[in-house]
């Protein structure tokens, strides 16, 4: 949510990226074409709590002209999934700026629900703006995709 803040390089890119790859509590996947397999942006799940099973989701897709084809809404629907099934996780958290309107209905999409705002949590643009926090408990997501089995049995 702070991106562009600070000047960035190359080293200073690759040496995140060379952290995550040793972190234990962070999980970085690329986002990807189906239709040529070109990288369109990133979604990860970082400070994995694995006492308490927590994770919190970013996501970021990279060109505009992707935005609002479903591109986000799928990818945030496939890292819930593992994130349930193969981490065992309880609970995914996301966070967005007030601001950014499409990003909540992605995770809405998704059965994330709101669960605070963060008063003028962010300056930008010369303004102060509110941060969403939202979340998703494993057994909501499980409840949803047993309606969705349901219904799929009913109509083949």
């Amino acid at each position: 949510m702070n991106k562009g803040a600070f000047p960035n390089t190359e080293e200073a890119q690759e040496e995140f990226f060379q952290q995550l790859t040793k972190s234990k509590n962070d999980v970085q996947l690329a986002i990807v074409l189906k239709k040529d397999n070109s990288l369109v942006g990133i979604i990860g799940i970082h400070k994995i709590n694995w006492i308490h099973r927590r994770g919190d989701v970013s996501i970021f897709v990279a060109d505009k002209n992707l935005w609002g084809k479903g591109i986000a809404t799928e990818a945030i629907a496939l890292v819930v999934k593992h994130a349930f099934t193969k981490l065992n996780l309880h609970k995914l958290t996301a966070g967005m700026w007030s601001s950014n309107i499409s990003s909540k209905k992605c995770f809405e999409k998704n059965d994330f629900v709101l669960e605070g705002t963060l008063r003028k949590q962010f300056f930008c643009k010369d303004t102060y703006v509110d941060e969403y926090r939202m979340g998703l408990l494993r057994e909501e997501w499980e409840s949803t995709m047993r309606k969705m089995n349901t219904l799929i049995t009913r109509e083949s």
